[in-house]
């Protein structure tokens, strides 16, 4: 028994130590990254204003249901979309019929995801308080079962309507003049 605990701490600190020298090549590997930044960011800086594309190219990024759409290198928010967020995708890539028809994929998935998804959680929410309640209801672990499936459903609509927006400024991009 006390073998198995002294092998175990052994491996513990031989582990440790990789991971410790792993780290410190990391962050010196960084840091001699970080001396060459100032001359990409100055190439950066004027290729951003070399081309109308640098300028003009859209891109999403996503955090907890909602999405950023930004403009250009800088990144300038040029709207916001998410669950029950209206932005206007399909005006915005106007300039591509591509992107157009992906836009309005995103718009019909994005709304039948919010939508089943609110429904399937506020199904779960009355499962749970009336389970809360200690009330020996049949229809408790139905609401439950019903509420997650409807969550889940609304979320594989919500993940198709996130496919659907970067196909959209897929098509966008790849049309704006370079």
């Amino acid at each position: 028994m006390k073998l198995r605990i002294v092998l175990a701490l052994a491996v513990s600190a031989l582990a440790a130590g990789s991971l410790t020298a792993q780290t410190t090549d990391h962050s010196s590997a960084t840091n001699r990254n970080q001396a060459g930044a100032p001359a990409l960011s100055a190439l950066a800086a004027r290729t951003d204003s070399a081309t109308p594309y640098d300028s003009q190219a859209l891109r999403f990024e996503s955090s907890w249901g909602s999405a950023n759409i930004m403009r250009g290198a800088k990144g300038e928010v040029i709207g916001t979309v998410g669950w029950f967020r209206g932005f206007d995708v399909e005006r915005l890539v106007q300039s591509s019929p591509q992107a157009v028809a992906a836009a309005k994929d995103f718009r019909v998935s994005n709304y039948r995801g919010s939508l089943a998804t609110s429904i399937g959680a506020s199904l779960v929410a009355a499962g749970l308080i009336i389970a809360g309640n200690n009330s020996n209801n049949a229809s408790t672990p139905v609401l439950i079962i019903a509420g997650a499936g409807g969550i889940g459903w609304g979320l594989t609509h919500i993940n198709a309507s996130y496919a659907a927006l970067s196909r959209a400024l897929w098509w966008y991009n790849r049309d704006v003049s370079r």
